[in-house]
C-alpha cells in the first residue's frame, strides 16, 4: 500500500468538496493520481467525517432501531430483511437474543430426518435427490421440497406400513388420505 502525498491528499480532497453537479467522476481523479477508485474511496473514509464524502451513504443504525430489533425478535419496519440480517451478523451480541425468522423454503432438513419422518432408508432418500422428487438445500433437503415430495409423489412413500401417529404427523404435513380423518392443531383455549 502506498502512502499518500500531500498533493495526492489536496487533489483528492479539493474535487471531495466540489459541488455534486460539477465535480468530475472518481475514476478520473484515481487515473490522473495513479490509483485505484477503491483506493481513493478508502482515503476520503478515513479522513472525511460522514455526511461529507462526495456519496450517498447509507443511514446508519439509530438506538430506536436497535431497541425495536431486541424487543421485536428480529423485525424493523424501517429496513429490509436482507439489512437486518447484515446487522445482526456484525455484532453477534445480539444473535443470542435475536431469531431470524427464516421462511420455511430456507430451512434444510438432515437426509436422516427425511428418512425418519418418511419411514425410508438413507439410500432412499438419496435416490429420491437423485431422480429430482427431493431438492438439496445447504447440505440437506429442502423442506419445501419434502412438502412438495408429500402432494406430488404419495407413491414413494410406504404410507401404510407407518404407524398412526406418523400417518396422522404426514396428512398434517401434505399427504393427502382422504380415510384418514385428521384435526388440525389448534391454540385455542391456549392463550386465554
Amino acid at each position: 500500500m502506498r502512502n499518500w502525498t500531500t498533493k495526492e491528499a489536496k487533489v483528492v480532497l479539493e474535487w471531495a468538496r466540489e459541488p455534486a453537479d460539477g465535480r468530475r467522476h472518481i475514476e478520473e481523479i484515481a487515473t490522473q493520481l495513479s490509483r485505484s477508485t477503491r483506493a481513493v474511496q478508502e482515503f476520503l473514509r478515513r479522513v472525511l467525517p460522514e455526511g461529507q464524502r462526495p456519496w450517498a451513504e447509507r443511514p446508519r443504525w439509530g438506538a430506536d432501531e436497535i431497541a425495536a430489533l431486541r424487543c421485536d425478535a428480529g423485525t424493523v419496519s424501517t429496513r429490509s430483511a436482507a439489512a437486518i440480517k447484515q446487522y445482526v451478523k456484525r455484532h453477534q451480541y445480539l444473535a443470542a437474543t435475536v431469531r431470524l425468522d427464516e421462511d420455511s423454503e430456507r430451512t434444510a432438513l438432515s437426509v436422516t430426518q427425511v428418512a425418519t419422518d418418511l419411514g425410508l432408508s438413507r439410500a432412499s432418500v438419496y435416490r429420491l435427490l437423485k431422480r429430482g422428487a427431493l431438492r438439496r438445500f445447504k447440505g440437506g433437503v429442502a423442506e419445501t421440497s419434502f412438502c412438495d415430495l408429500l402432494r406430488e409423489h404419495p407413491e414413494a412413500i410406504p404410507y401404510a406400513t407407518l404407524p398412526r401417529d406418523q400417518r396422522e404427523w404426514l396428512v398434517l404435513n401434505g399427504y393427502s388420505d382422504p380415510s384418514l380423518p385428521v384435526k388440525r392443531p389448534s391454540v385455542r383455549g391456549l392463550l386465554d
